[in-house]
């Protein structure tokens, strides 16, 4: 099971999705005032206290929590790699998904906050890390197919 390659690939884009926990999306500074930290889990200010003003409308570290869960489960579905193969693609789906409402969310918190004045922002490490997502898992979805032709050519020579 861990001697394959996808599951070295579906193991980093789980422990990635956990990881979103850590790291900020996007920050808004507006020159030498206060910033604001948007965070999967929530928006917050330099202090860490959440702004209640401003409130994310989706649960990112829900989604993110268990998208990481159904890749590390995937992992375990060796034994029957179609299904694997269906699990996988519709988690790094879901995945591309998420990655959109979260940049909208990050364009809309920005628009709400430059009523106040200008704002400047600087994008974290959580904002790209959907994209490396997607691409671990397409990798691990590519190994899995190969795994499948191989056994599917090894039944065609007996």
């Amino acid at each position: 099971m861990w001697q394959r390659k996808q599951s070295f690939f579906l193991l980093l884009a789980g422990l990635a999705c956990l990881s979103t926990w850590l790291f900020p999306v996007r920050t808004f500074d507006w020159g030498g005032k206060d910033n604001v930290t948007f965070m999967t889990r929530g928006i917050f200010d330099d202090e860490g206290v959440e702004v209640t003003d401003a409130s994310l409308s989706t649960p990112y570290h829900i989604l993110f929590s268990v998208l990481g869960g159904v890749f590390l489960v995937a992992i375990a579905l060796f034994k029957n790699r179609p299904r694997q193969v269906r699990v996988v693609r519709s988690a790094w789906l879901v995945m591309l998904a998420v990655g959109v409402l979260q940049f909208i969310a990050g364009n809309s918190l920005k628009a709400y906050l430059e009523r106040s004045g200008e704002v400047h922002s600087i994008y974290g490490i959580s904002f790209f890390l959907p994209l490396l997502i997607i691409v671990l898992a397409f990798l691990a979805e590519r190994a899995i197919r190969a795994d499948e032709d191989l056994v599917k050519s090894m039944d065609r020579l007996r």
